[in-house]
């Protein structure tokens, strides 16, 4: 696993790569769609019938730690209130008790960002489905205003898989953490008419 580490809001400039990144795993995350989901075809921002659609990735997929969002399934935010300290799960699918990417929905994971100016996580790893990814020390990215962890290749999500990302919280309180990539949607119309910050 080959990451960078650098400010968010400057990712493009320090990390051009990205670019190549970003058009791999969309390339990489259609592809895949299209043959889990045939007929259906590509319909990008706005499908239509017969078509499945693209967006950014919504934190309505994810559960945080506190599962105080377990009654609906999904965060509104990608805000995220750190009630403990230590080794402990800040995030996963929102599907069940496993933590599964609910059904219709793929997502083409890039990299991670922080945006909170106080970083209270030292240390992250990540399980997709059966897949352990090793530990990533971030305490490096304490100096930088913003930091993003920017994987030099991504990773899919698979609908009805899960997904786990576990940290070492040094302290409690609020915390954004957002993923950075893409989503696939089977069924765009479970976006497109209803409201926004709606469970899905």
């Amino acid at each position: 696993m080959s990451y960078v580490i650098c400010e968010y809001e400057k990712v493009k400039q320090q990390f051009p790569e990205f670019k190549t990144t970003m058009v791999d795993l969309a390339t990489a995350l259609r592809a895949k769609c299209a043959a889990d989901w045939s007929p259906k075809t590509f319909g990008g921002l706005a499908p239509t019938s017969g078509q499945f659609g693209e967006t950014t990735i919504l934190p309505a997929l994810f559960r945080d730690m506190t599962q105080v969002t377990a009654t609906t399934g999904f965060m509104p935010t990608w805000e995220q209130w750190l009630t403990a300290t230590g080794h402990q799960t800040i995030m996963q699918g929102s599907s069940g008790a496993g933590g599964i990417i609910p059904e219709d929905y793929k997502v083409g994971l890039a990299g991670i960002a922080f945006l909170d100016k106080a970083i209270r996580i030292s240390e992250i790893k990540m399980q997709i489905s059966d897949k352990k990814l090793p530990r990533i020390n971030i305490e490096e990215a304490l100096a930088y205003n913003k930091p993003a962890i920017i994987f030099e290749d991504g990773y899919i999500l698979d609908e009805e898989t899960g997904f786990d990302l576990y940290a070492y919280v040094t302290t409690r309180g609020p915390q954004r953490i957002k993923l950075i990539g893409l989503q696939m949607n089977r069924v765009p119309n479970r976006l497109q008419v209803t409201n926004t910050g709606a469970t899905l």
